[in-house]
């Protein structure tokens, strides 16, 4: 009895097994976008002797969640609407320095003039955060000026106007 035992758990032993588990594995694609929500405030001021239009200028954060292919980047534009008569709203957009963000944050664009067609603010956007603290994400500055002419009777006083800056990530 004894002997076929040793030889039933030596068959066992001698045997060997293998599978395998062929597994499909995928990332899908993110692009999440927010503005922490705050109203900016901008005013236009003049000087005494009404000579000069000063622009007025605030500031906001737009974060950013990307998830793309090797191959593609994205690209954050906007477009505005409500802007008062005889003036104009431009923005310079900061890619993010803190600590707080990681990835293929992209490039940001110096003084770009907004209007009601969609206009680059930062390019060349891959994997990448920008964290979600309310001074995270890319640093958009808004400066609000006379119009090109800067003649004043093309400016029309105007008492708590809203214009709506509307972000959107798109992909190049």
């Amino acid at each position: 009895m004894l002997g076929a035992f040793s030889i039933l758990s030596l068959k066992v032993s001698a045997q060997g097994a293998s599978s395998n588990h062929n597994l499909l594995m995928g990332i899908p694609e993110v692009c999440l976008l927010t503005a922490p929500s705050a109203n900016i405030s901008l005013i236009l001021t003049t000087s005494t002797a009404g000579t000069a239009i000063s622009g007025g200028t605030g500031f906001g954060y737009t974060q950013i969640s990307s998830i793309v292919s090797a191959s593609e980047l994205r690209t954050i534009t906007a477009l505005v609407t409500g802007v008062p008569a005889g003036t104009s709203l431009a923005v310079t957009t900061e890619v993010p320095t803190n600590a707080n963000k990681a990835g293929i944050l992209g490039t940001g664009t110096t003084n770009v003039n907004l209007s009601g067609t969609a206009a680059n603010l930062v390019t060349e956007i891959g994997s990448c955060y920008t964290g979600v603290a309310a001074d995270d994400g890319y640093k958009l500055t808004y400066l609000w000026n006379a119009g090109t002419s800067g003649n004043y009777g093309t400016i029309v006083a105007t008492a708590g106007a809203s214009a709506v800056v509307v972000l959107t990530v798109t992909n190049q």
